[in-house]
């Protein structure tokens, strides 16, 4: 097989999987096979023109003084369907959270999803009964509408500006606007959609049911969004976002593995007391989320700072009493 079939191959399995991949971003990656280490970008660019002359549709983006290149969504036919024997547990924990989705708009789909992946790893390892659900944030109420879920994830894989018609949960008021989808999150048993917002220039996240329309905002100027996870939880405990603060919590020695051994929040850090108790710290805002949570482990966990957090925590607990 000469070098070129083996460029092209490599090159549509890259693109094949969702990536929007820069020329140089091509010849590196390609560079790191062994027949290919001198590869230049003019013989990329060669192998991309022939690829799209063999009938695969490629997509060109020019960013600045670079190209990106990408596969469309509805053409991606050529992802690796190998799986490892490590690979096959992440397939039957998709199959249990999927199961979360029973009893939904979508759940015939859902089911034809589960069958596909029954076929490669056969069996349950998730407990069907649903006893937990007293203490679990409960399944979803409400289901976004399923043209309006397509659309969302067509620009997640394939990133654009839409305009959004959304009403907002806690004010009565509907608004208009355009943004950029960037993720899913299944949150307390609903399903919202993380967006950036070039006018407020931030991260604002959506109920994905409270969407009512959504329509390709092609006027739109500006360059596509390129989405940061750390940048968006860098103000959020949970969905909520707010001025973050110093969240100190002094967790006692009981309880001090278990609290080591989990991510809490991505700006955390720990501090090994004198008696075996442990100090957690990280930087997040005085979200209801957050209170909830620190309640949650009253039993455990004591409140260091800020006083604002003792405040209110002492609030909800006297609010409780007086039920």
């Amino acid at each position: 097989m000469s070098h070129q079939v083996h460029r092209i191959i490599k090159i549509l399995t890259l693109l094949s999987t969702g990536r929007r991949l820069s020329t140089g971003d091509i010849v590196e990656i390609v560079r790191s096979m062994p027949e290919a280490k001198t590869v230049t970008r003019r013989q990329i660019q060669r192998d991309l023109v022939e690829i799209e002359q063999g009938g695969i549709p490629i997509e060109i983006q020019k960013v600045g003084q670079e190209y990106f290149w990408s596969v469309p969504s509805h053409y991606r036919s050529l992802a690796p369907l190998g799986v490892t024997k490590s690979e096959v547990l992440s397939l039957h924990l998709l199959k249990g959270l999927l199961q979360s989705f029973r009893n939904t708009k979508i759940e015939t789909d859902v089911s034809r999803v589960i069958a596909k992946i029954e076929r490669i790893a056969p069996g349950n390892v998730f407990l069907n009964a649903e006893f937990l659900s007293e203490v679990s944030p409960g399944q979803y109420v409400n289901v976004p509408d399923d043209k309006i879920l397509d659309k969302i994830l067509v620009a997640i894989v394939d990133p654009r500006w839409d305009r959004v018609r959304y009403a907002s949960i806690a004010k009565d008021t509907v608004k208009t606007f355009t943004v950029s989808f960037c993720r899913l999150v299944n949150h307390s048993g609903r399903l919202y959609v993380i967006a950036w917002h070039p006018k407020y220039e931030h991260y604002i996240t959506l109920a994905a049911d409270r969407i009512d329309h959504v329509e390709t905002d092609a006027s739109f100027p500006m360059p596509l969004h390129t989405f940061s996870e750390k940048a968006y939880v860098a103000d959020r405990f949970g969905v909520y976002e707010g001025k973050p603060m110093n969240i100190v919590l002094r967790i006692k020695k009981s309880s001090a593995h278990f609290f080591m051994q989990r991510m809490w929040h991505t700006t955390q850090s720990f501090k090994e007391l004198r008696g075996g108790d442990v100090q957690l710290s990280f930087t997040a805002p005085l979200s209801p989320e957050l209170v909830s949570w620190v309640m949650s482990w009253a039993h455990e966990v004591r409140v260091v700072k800020p006083a604002q957090l003792v405040q209110v925590c002492k609030e909800r607990a006297e609010e409780i009493g007086r039920w």
